[in-house]
């Protein structure tokens, strides 16, 4: 039924061309029509802006969750299409208005996609700059359920993903943490932190957490110890052979390197509590396919903990 409904193409926005545009280069957010979306589209807009692309804001009407059984059974009927949609396009009236007001001049369109949300936004995101859906609260993040729609669209849209709890406070970045453990996704989510840093006139904080090190045939456990010392030496040179050749791109990004004991996930959010960073930015590892709903153990511990906005950058194709 969702397939003879579905309008994936966005409406044409009222200042620009008369043609139909789609997600490719912009930013994607999307809204449920609950109060916890004025700070995702907020956000959403101020990174537009921010990286000079369009925003496309999109509502969508998941027939399997808001019809009952008899409703779905003869959803083909017009007017009750037509009531769920008009439902939808007021979201996005009063969205439309609020990114106007917020940002005067920047491009932005709307669709109502039907369908599952989250298959909805992982489709949408082919191209896209960045994807931005919201969460719950701080305090309740952590109880997030794996089959929630941020966390799947996490582990399979294609491009960058921005997780914005429903009580952030919408700030320009000042501070931005990023994890680095020296894989091919920690560099892109290096490159992801310092182009928004730079747009953002942020800091950057290049974190490494590490855990069990066996050092010469023994188990480090010795802070200051001459084996601490060379673990930790060790693992800043291996931080460094994956920030400085991006760092090279952004002269203008203060970066710096922090090497924490402690388990990855934890290095990176309580780095990000300490500094109170306004962002946090991780690479996504884990598996393809649908097996990525089992999203790499230390994105998915950085979304549910970090408190804060988190942004989390998949692996590029080779």
């Amino acid at each position: 039924m969702a397939e003879d409904i579905v309008r994936e193409t966005f409406a044409t926005d009222p200042g620009g061309p008369d043609e139909r545009i789609g997600t490719t280069g912009s930013v994607v957010v999307a809204l449920d029509g609950s109060t916890g979306d004025e700070p995702v589209l907020d956000w959403a807009t101020d990174e537009a802006a921010r990286l000079g692309a369009p925003l496309r804001v999109v509502s969508v009407v998941d027939p399997g969750v808001q019809l009952t059984p008899y409703e779905a059974l003869v959803s083909g009927s017009p007017s009750l299409a037509d009531g769920l949609e008009q439902g939808a396009r007021q979201v996005l009236d009063r969205a439309t208005a609020r990114v106007r007001d917020r940002v005067p001049g920047l491009h932005v369109a709307t669709a109502v996609p039907w369908g599952p949300p989250a298959a909805a936004i992982v489709r949408l995101s082919v191209g896209a700059l960045r994807v931005v859906v919201g969460a719950p609260g701080r305090g309740r993040l952590e109880r997030m359920l794996l089959g929630s729609v941020a966390l799947p669209v996490v582990a399979h849209a294609g491009c960058p993903v921005a997780v914005v709890p429903a009580d952030t406070d919408v700030v320009r970045p000042r501070r931005i943490v990023v994890a680095v453990d020296g894989s091919k996704a920690s560099g892109q989510a290096v490159e992801t932190a310092l182009s928004s840093a730079q747009a953002s006139g942020a800091s950057v904080t290049c974190v490494l957490g590490w855990h069990l090190e066996v050092h010469r045939g023994v188990v480090v456990t010795e802070p200051g110890s001459d084996s601490w010392v060379e673990v930790e030496q060790r693992y800043a040179a291996l931080v460094h052979e994956v920030v400085d050749p991006v760092a090279a791109r952004y002269p203008g990004v203060d970066v710096t390197v922090d090497i924490r004991h402690g388990s990855p996930s934890k290095a990176v959010v309580e780095a990000g509590a300490e500094l109170d960073a306004d962002l946090v930015v991780v690479g996504r590892r884990g598996h393809g396919g649908f097996a990525g709903l089992l999203l790499g153990s230390v994105s998915r511990q950085v979304v549910q903990h970090a408190g804060r906005v988190v942004v989390v950058v998949p692996e590029a194709a080779d």
